[in-house]
């Protein structure tokens, strides 16, 4: 009786949100986002940190303040086109979206080469799966970290694995990911966050040291699967979504290399647009842990 109550309040916000005039749904995103950065002291501290440390100490008051409300109102509306997602037809994933490059990845699925999109908590990552199953109308297995909430996880599998896409939780994700590699299909993962010491590659970012994850590295030399980046970009004021493709990564038996490869392209995307990256994320933690004590 509980999942159904909170699934259906999730759906009827799902249902107000999808059918509210874009001008109030993103004004009402404006004013939850001015609210967060009012509030929110944790995420700003974390945000200021990471910038002040990867641009050490370059930036202007305005523009970490720009990139700080640019951060809480991608991270709004991130979480209402969430809602969305579960109540919404493939058409309106369709109409939402604009693919940059797709006959990238057109040719590679008329060749069956299998497929590593590795992407980043960039503009609005909720649609980026969604919308590769809708558009080429192929499945994908894709990677989700889950919540400490049994009915949260739930509902997050049940919206994300509409439209012909299989979610597997981070923990344990190696064992689905290649036995989808293995039958020729395509995998997705989200790549930019910090990982353990005993999970990640470490690499150059923004001229520090961090910690990769070499997860698509590693399937990629094993199945020989083309690694491709993809990154979502809100655009029109938020009523169109963005995905570009990059052509495929040179292929290298050095697991080493294609990582920081990998780092290297996150790195200048997120210098071309700072303020789409979502910098709430702990990224040098594994080897800077000092800049995160207050």
């Amino acid at each position: 009786m509980k999942k159904i109550i909170v699934f259906s309040f999730f759906n009827i916000l799902g249902y107000i949100f999808l059918y509210m005039p874009h001008f109030i749904r993103l004004n009402l995103a404006k004013m939850i986002a001015f609210l967060l950065n009012k509030l929110d002291n944790r995420r700003k501290f974390d945000l200021i940190a990471n910038l002040n440390f990867a641009y050490n100490n370059s930036l202007t008051k305005q523009e970490i303040d720009d990139i700080l409300k640019a951060n809480y109102l991608n991270l709004v509306y991130n979480t209402i086109s969430f809602f969305m997602l579960a109540v919404s037809s493939k058409q309106h994933i369709l109409d939402m979206v604009e693919m940059v490059n797709p006959q990238i990845v057109e040719e590679l699925l008329n060749k069956g080469e299998r497929i590593i999109f590795v992407t980043a908590h960039f503009g609005n990552w909720e649609y980026a799966t969604p919308a590769f199953s809708c558009y080429f109308n192929r499945k994908i297995t894709a990677v989700a970290r889950m919540t400490q909430y049994p009915i949260i996880n739930e509902y997050i599998i049940k919206v994300r694995s509409k439209f012909d896409i299989n979610i597997v939780d981070k923990k344990g994700a190696a064992l689905p990911l290649i036995r989808a590699l293995k039958k020729g299909g395509v995998v997705g993962i989200v790549t930019d966050q910090n990982t353990a010491q005993s999970e990640g590659e470490l690499v150059d970012f923004f001229g520090k040291k961090v910690r990769h994850t070499p997860i698509a590295s590693m399937l990629s030399l094993k199945f020989g699967a083309k690694i491709i980046q993809s990154t979502t970009y809100y655009c029109d004021n938020y009523k169109k979504i963005k995905i570009i493709f990059k052509p495929p990564l040179e292929q290298s038996d050095d697991i080493h290399k294609l990582t920081q490869i990998q780092s290297n392209i996150l790195e200048d995307i997120i210098r071309e647009d700072p303020k789409e990256w979502l910098w709430f994320h702990k990224k040098f933690k594994n080897q800077y842990e000092e800049i995160y004590k207050r």
